[in-house]
């Protein structure tokens, strides 16, 4: 049976905070440890329910090195929802949000977002306490998730609750 929606969703971020890791372990069930990456973008598909609809999520991977910015710009075309994801043990990445936020505010609008705080594993080395990403996410008038990819902890919440928003904005 085909999926009742195709949804397709950006995940943008500073470099190595986990984008292509989430999206590999959710679409794969994988792990990969080592960072390559990603130039331009890539994306993945992953079919799910929600409350009974099937929906197909296109999930895109955008590149965060700053000369991708006119190469981006494109991919963003269609989106219904962006994933903010940051790394809890690097501050600059938590900072960098707010110039994310600009560039998805300026080629998509107002889409359904969730904000996403990785690595939670590691919390000796985190510097980003939750309550700064909780206050980041309303002021995005985002969802905020909490994950370790690595220990594959939230990572199914982050995709459920973006489509399940999304589909209540169509419905």
């Amino acid at each position: 049976m085909a999926p009742s929606y195709l949804f397709k969703i950006v995940t943008v971020g500073s470099s190595a905070v986990g984008k292509t890791s989430i999206i590999l372990r959710y679409t794969t069930g994988k792990f990969r440890e080592y960072y390559a990456p990603t130039l331009g973008a890539d994306f993945a598909i992953k079919q799910m329910e929600i409350d009974g609809t099937r929906v197909k999520l296109q999930i895109w991977d955008m590149g965060s090195q700053d000369f991708l910015g006119n190469v981006r710009a494109g991919y963003y075309q269609g989106a219904r929802a962006v994933v903010y994801m940051y790394d809890v043990t690097r501050q600059s990445t938590f900072t960098d949000l707010e110039a994310w936020h600009e560039e998805v505010w300026a080629h998509v609008g107002n889409v359904v977002s969730v904000v996403v705080a990785n690595k939670t594993d590691l919390t000796a080395d985190r510097v980003v306490p939750t309550e700064l990403g909780q206050q980041m996410a309303e002021k995005f008038s985002a969802e905020y998730v909490e994950t370790s990819v690595k220990l594959n902890k939230g990572v199914e919440d982050v995709f459920t609750t973006v489509a399940r928003r999304v589909l209540s904005r169509m419905l």
